[in-house]
């Protein structure tokens, strides 16, 4: 559960790809910006809670980019 709590907490922090009228592509999330935001929040990040967002993050950006 803290894993999920942490991704909501960054979910706004995508890098994306959008091409000139093409549809965006989600990168993944701005480590620098996801790292802030969770340390102003005063999340504990473990490398532990860093493997499961990212490991949330793979499968979040495999359904927004429609795969």
């Amino acid at each position: 559960m803290p894993a999920a709590e942490a991704f909501l907490a960054v979910s706004g922090q995508w890098r994306l790809l959008t091409p000139f009228g093409g549809k965006p592509v989600f990168l993944g999330l701005d480590a620098t910006a996801a790292e802030t935001n969770l340390r102003l929040s005063g999340v504990e990040i473990t490398p532990l809670l860093w493997r499961q967002l990212r490991l949330i993050e793979e499968g979040a950006k495999a359904a927004l980019n429609g795969g």
